[in-house]
């Protein structure tokens, strides 16, 4: 009788572990179900990017991966070679050394003026600099939509002041230029501004279908 009882418990005790443990097999895989679940949500819910209705909201997303430093995301922004014409060219913002020309002529050929995407790994910090990303930062998007205008404050650093002026042009095919002007804060003997290097840095983006932005050149005024 002792030994019925025994194989009895000892049934019910397996029976109850296998239970314990397929439950708790079950709340393992539920836990780790809702796991997964808010991973996926942490992942949609930290991405740097909108989702893109008008071209402003593309220019918001240029403006991130700027800001970023996202090569990834800002080379979608450009079709390379970028090629270069008499009046629109990047290498005016890099001055390369007659050296560095004629190397480039060995390894390009008469194609030595494009800009390549490896150029644009190398040079990235050339062509978005510092003042470029302060300006970029305070385009007030709203008022660049409704306005089709917004500039930055005007800043100084050292002996100069740089300013950006951001417009959307209709009637040039919807383009949209970054304009970075530059001053001088030097006065002469008489205390009038010196004008000399004054310019301005201009970037020209293409607007495709009222929702992307293309570069489309750089060129240089003043």
């Amino acid at each position: 009788m002792k030994k019925i009882l025994m194989v009895v418990a000892t049934t019910l005790l397996f029976a109850c572990n296998s239970g314990d443990k397929k439950k708790d097999a079950n709340t393992q895989s539920v836990v780790q179900e809702k796991v997964d679940d808010t991973t996926q949500v942490k992942v949609a819910n930290t991405s740097k990017y909108i989702p893109v209705e008008t071209w402003v909201d593309d220019f918001k997303n240029f403006r991130t991966a700027v800001l970023t430093k996202d090569r990834a995301k800002l080379k979608t922004y450009f079709k390379f070679p970028v090629v270069a014409t008499e009046n629109f060219s990047l290498w005016y913002l890099i001055q390369l050394s007659d050296a560095e020309w004629e190397k480039r002529k060995l390894k390009y050929g008469s194609k030595a003026d494009s800009f390549y995407e490896e150029d644009f790994d190398r040079y990235l910090n050339v062509i978005f600099d510092p003042d470029f990303v302060k300006t970029l930062t305070k385009i007030k998007t709203g008022k660049l939509l409704t306005e089709q205008h917004s500039e930055s404050p005007v800043f100084t650093k050292g002996d100069y002041t740089y300013q950006m002026l951001a417009d959307f042009y209709v009637e040039e095919q919807n383009a949209l230029y970054l304009n970075m002007s530059f001053g001088n804060t030097s006065v002469d003997e008489n205390g009038e501004n010196v004008s000399e290097g004054e310019h301005n840095n201009i970037y020209i983006f293409e607007v495709i279908d009222n929702k992307r932005i293309i570069f489309k050149g750089f060129t240089v005024a003043g």
